[in-house]
């Protein structure tokens, strides 16, 4: 198989899962849609999180806003009280600097869109935007498909919560000699009235073409796995 037919058959994938039929559950008191949340410093949220290959722990991580303007959010994303990054946000959890799922840290133009409010079942978005790497200032192309696919009832440590289930793919643009791309997904259960989601799974994936592998019937540039985790809700301020 060639490589240009290889990144057809990707990217058809990627459109056939993004054809899937909507959710059908909807709670009794659910809202037309969702705005963006109102967030102020000292609200926080914390998250168990877990290696979603092998199933071990990977700590409790805790989301802290210690500011709040009119253009960004900042969070202090700290582990078992050290701190690890300070993440900047656009309101409403819509990156303007902070890391890509599984890569560099980036600064956004425009913001990275995880979210497009007001948030409802079947709204869907694409984007294409400027991410910089904060070190080196390379720049690439960074396309982002985000849906809404419907309300689901999920149950986490820190209670069981009616959810926006929310679906991005990523490509993050960013190749370097014989490395494609970063694959991304990202899925995100949001709760509007914990103003942030209570379950986020992320997982990538990018390809290697200097290495050959194997998968059934034809050879293909290795297909390299990043981090796939998963974090839950354990505690949150109200």
């Amino acid at each position: 198989m060639t490589m240009n037919r290889f990144l057809f058959c990707m990217a058809a994938a990627v459109f056939m899962g993004a054809c899937a039929a909507p959710s059908t559950y909807v709670p009794a008191d659910a809202p037309a849609s969702a705005a963006a949340p109102q967030l102020k410093a000292g609200d926080y949220w914390e998250y168990a999180v877990h290696d979603g290959w092998t199933g071990l722990p990977r700590g409790i991580y805790r989301y802290e806003v210690s500011r709040v303007d009119a253009e960004a959010v900042l969070v202090n994303l700290t582990n078992d009280g050290r701190l690890l990054d300070t993440l900047v946000y656009a309101p409403g959890w819509n990156g303007r600097e902070l890391p890509l799922t599984n890569t560099q840290r980036f600064r956004y133009q425009p913001i990275y869109p995880a979210y497009a409010y007001p948030l409802a079942p079947g709204k869907r978005w694409k984007t294409v935007l400027r991410s910089t790497d904060v070190a080196t200032g390379r720049s690439y192309a960074t396309h982002v498909a985000g849906k809404v696919v419907g309300w689901e009832r999920i149950r986490v440590p820190a209670g069981e919560f009616d959810a926006l289930k929310v679906e991005r793919s990523v490509f993050a643009g960013n190749m370097e000699g014989s490395l494609s791309q970063e694959e991304i997904t990202e899925t995100d259960w949001y709760v509007p009235s914990v103003r942030r989601a209570v379950r986020t799974s992320a997982n990538s994936q990018h390809f290697d073409n200097s290495r050959g592998g194997s998968d059934g019937d034809g050879e293909y540039p290795l297909r390299v796995r990043g981090d796939y985790l998963i974090s839950e809700l354990v505690g949150y301020s109200k």
